[in-house]
């Protein structure tokens, strides 16, 4: 195994011990520091569902509804 590849495998269990919260919480303070917009933080299901069922005067809440109901059907009983 060249220097290379055993480098390359340190960084890879370094960064798996690595809290993946605060890893992202570095990549966005460098993306700032060097001048380049933060990428926008990623919209979690709950929320972007709760977006669809209150847009457009809540049109869609009875289908995001029954979604969700058929989703957690098992976990309710």
């Amino acid at each position: 195994m060249s220097e290379r590849e055993k480098a390359l495998r340190l960084l890879r269990e370094v960064r798996k011990r690595i809290d993946p919260e605060v890893l992202a919480r570095a990549q966005k303070a460098a993306m700032i520091q060097i001048g380049h917009a933060a990428p926008p933080e990623p919209e979690n299901e709950a929320s972007r569902l709760f977006k669809q069922a209150l847009a457009n005067g809540g049109a869609r809440r009875v289908e995001i509804l029954r979604h969700l109901e058929r989703k957690f059907r098992n976990k309710l009983n």
